[in-house]
């Protein structure tokens, strides 16, 4: 070996080192206080629930967890039909019917505080379930207000976009033949102004989705639509027992198969249109065109019981050839509660509300000496409306209606309904022809 003493040396440095570690390590340990156990045992469930840190600040968890609410809606319809012999050359014999006219089921949502949801299916119409409103949408976007995609009614007309309970009659106008109804679509929508007293809507829609929310096509197909509504007249000391309101909204749509048609029923439905059901009493055919406009004014004023509602709306057609066909359809409702109570409004989407009677329907005690107490609230109705499915060698006939009813409400979420309608069509080859249904509905929802 050529460094003997030289590794002698460093052997006998290393362990002194050491040596000398353990007994500065054994002074020290002697220094630290002992522990506090309590401070331990009371430490450890909270480090339990820590999450492991990431460094950066997180949102509670409660406000990103999605929230579900379940609602829905049933109705059962009663109708009698009465028809003279030429409105049977023209439709068929129409039956009596009874008939659930919607068995519904939506749940809705959030999801932190700016997604919401809806999905909604329908068990009574044609497709047994049918899709309804099935959207997501977001709160508060810059500029824009709300936005939501999905399958959704079009902003277009104010007895189209209230939701069919809170109506005043069975089903809504003739005019509605010219409302575009729920479409595969995106929408931005927002209230504005002082109290949020005006509101605008504008979306891009498939024209002609299904049941579903589908479409498929490679030519047409799409629509715009927009609407704006206003409030000149607001009660703020009464939170709007006496309103004025204004709309107006236009679309223009491309088919998805180069043809549009329009067909109205006499202000009663039961069942799929059929010959032995309520079949449509006008109704074009297919038309050919490139496109069609749709143009809509609306009005509502409600001096507390008393309530006037009504719209306007034209259709014009673009034909490749030959004169261009324009069709319209209008409507007016009056309405009086005899208890006193008044029709309400949903200032956020510019449309009618819910009726809140003054005194509840309700039982009184139980047993045998269970009695009822309170009235509801009673609305007569009246309403004219007319659609004309003729021009420039359209022949979709044309028609005008009366109909007079009485609402009895027995709290806010159910209802019964009794109605007459008279029915007068002109239509080719017959001509004038004449009919009378008798309507009742009970209906809930909650």
């Amino acid at each position: 070996m050529r460094f003997p003493h030289n590794r002698t040396a460093f052997a006998l440095l290393t362990w002194a080192a050491a040596l000398s570690a353990c007994v500065r390590f054994s002074s020290a340990q002697s220094e630290i206080p002992p522990p506090d156990l309590d401070s331990i045992e009371s430490r450890v469930p909270a480090m339990a629930c820590e999450p492991p840190s990431s460094g950066k600040a997180s949102p509670e968890l409660g406000t990103l967890r999605p929230t579900f609410q379940l609602g829905g809606q049933m109705q059962v319809d009663y109708l009698w039909v009465g028809q003279d012999a030429e409105n049977r050359k023209t439709v068929g014999d129409v039956n009596d019917a009874v008939d659930i006219r919607r068995a519904r089921l939506a749940g809705r949502g959030e999801m932190g505080d700016i997604i919401e949801y809806t999905i909604g299916l329908d068990f009574a119409l044609s497709g047994r379930p049918t899709l309804l409103d099935a959207w997501a949408g977001v709160r508060d976007v810059p500029f824009l207000g709300n936005v939501r995609v999905g399958h959704f009614f079009e902003p277009f007309s104010l007895e189209r976009l209230t939701q069919n309970q809170r109506h005043t009659f069975m089903e809504r106008s003739l005019a509605d033949a010219f409302a575009p109804a729920r479409n595969t679509g995106i929408e931005a929508y927002d209230s504005f102004g002082d109290g949020d007293r005006a509101t605008y809507a504008i979306g891009w829609f498939a024209s002609s989705s299904d049941a579903y929310g589908q479409q498929f096509t490679d030519t047409g197909g799409q629509a715009i639509t927009a609407r704006i509504t206003g409030l000149p007249i607001w009660d703020d000391l009464t939170n709007g027992r006496y309103f004025l309101h204004w709309g107006a909204a236009y679309s223009f749509r491309t088919p998805p198969s180069g043809t549009f048609a329009f067909a109205s029923f006499p202000e009663a439905r039961s069942g799929t249109p059929t010959a032995d059901n309520m079949p449509p009493f006008v109704d074009t055919g297919p038309i050919e065109a490139s496109h069609a406009q749709h143009f809509g004014v609306e009005l509502a004023w409600v001096a507390g019981p008393l309530s006037v509602q009504s719209e306007y709306i034209i259709v014009s057609l673009d034909r490749a050839s030959g004169p261009d066909p324009v069709l319209d359809a209008a409507y007016v409702q009056v309405g009086y509660f005899l208890t006193g109570e008044n029709r309400t409004y949903n200032k956020a989407f510019g449309i009618m509300d819910r009726v809140f009677p003054f005194n509840d329907m309700a039982r009184a005690g139980t047993g045998a000496g269970a009695s009822w107490a309170g009235s509801g609230a009673w609305e007569i109705a009246a309403r004219g409306s007319y659609i004309d499915l003729e021009d420039a060698n359209v022949q979709g006939g044309a028609m005008n209606d009366l109909t007079i009813g009485l609402n009895w409400y027995l709290n806010a979420y159910s209802r019964v309904r009794w109605e007459l309608v008279q029915a007068n069509l002109d239509r080719a080859p017959v001509g004038r022809s004449r009919a009378w249904i008798a309507g009742m509905r009970f209906d809930v929802d909650f």
